[in-house]
């Protein structure tokens, strides 16, 4: 089952059609975000302080401005909590460099539970993968960077990018793995043992 959320930077388009299956949430001024693009939400959550306004419907949930979560997070916990595990975040990277932040951060949570995500912004994605590996299409171009979520992570092999590497071991206090590249090849980028944050050009 998927799980597609919108966040609060716009977007030019989709990557793939949403399905009728697929559970559609839009967070905050992340409805702005999906009626652009003639998408529909399942569910509104919020506190709407940045969509400036609060939407009228059966299925909104207004939130607290106080709150622990962002938006954005409630609605992954919430999606989370009724089952599904297949995470697509639109609109959440770039802008707000904290709220980019706690977006990696919830990437990170996602993967520790054993679920999968990628988060896109108008020109970048971002994944987090734990003991675990992420393949890439031989179609991509442009810039892929690796970081190690984990104070060590272990047994990191990177193949069919510009710099490769096999059963390394990277840090959280060293960016060995910024700026690497795609070079035509499919790519595959795993860790035995740790937490990886890949990010990615690929502009929607």
């Amino acid at each position: 089952m998927r799980c597609l959320i919108f966040g609060a930077l716009p977007i030019d388009k989709l990557p793939f059609a949403v399905k009728n299956d697929d559970f559609v949430i839009a967070a905050d001024k992340g409805l702005a975000t999906a009626k652009a693009l003639g998408v529909q939400p399942d569910l509104i959550v919020g506190d709407f302080d940045s969509l400036g306004y609060a939407p009228r419907s059966e299925n909104v949930i207004r939130l607290n401005v106080r709150k622990d979560d962002t938006d954005v997070g409630y609605a992954i916990n919430l999606a989370f909590a009724r089952g599904y595990r297949d995470f697509h975040i639109f609109g959440a990277v770039g802008g707000k460099l904290d709220h980019t932040i706690a977006n990696i951060q919830l990437a990170a949570d996602l993967a520790a539970k054993g679920a999968s995500c990628v988060f896109y912004g108008a020109s970048e994605r971002f994944t987090v993968v734990e003991n675990s590996s992420l393949a890439l299409s031989a179609k991509k171009e442009g810039r892929v960077s690796v970081f190690s979520l984990a104070p060590r992570s272990e047994g990191v092999s990177i193949r069919g990018l510009s710099y490769g590497c096999d059963d390394a071991a990277i840090t959280d206090h060293f960016p060995i793995g910024v700026s690497n590249a795609f070079i035509g090849n499919e790519a595959e980028i795993s860790v035995k043992d740790g937490r990886l944050l890949i990010v990615w050009e690929e502009a929607l």
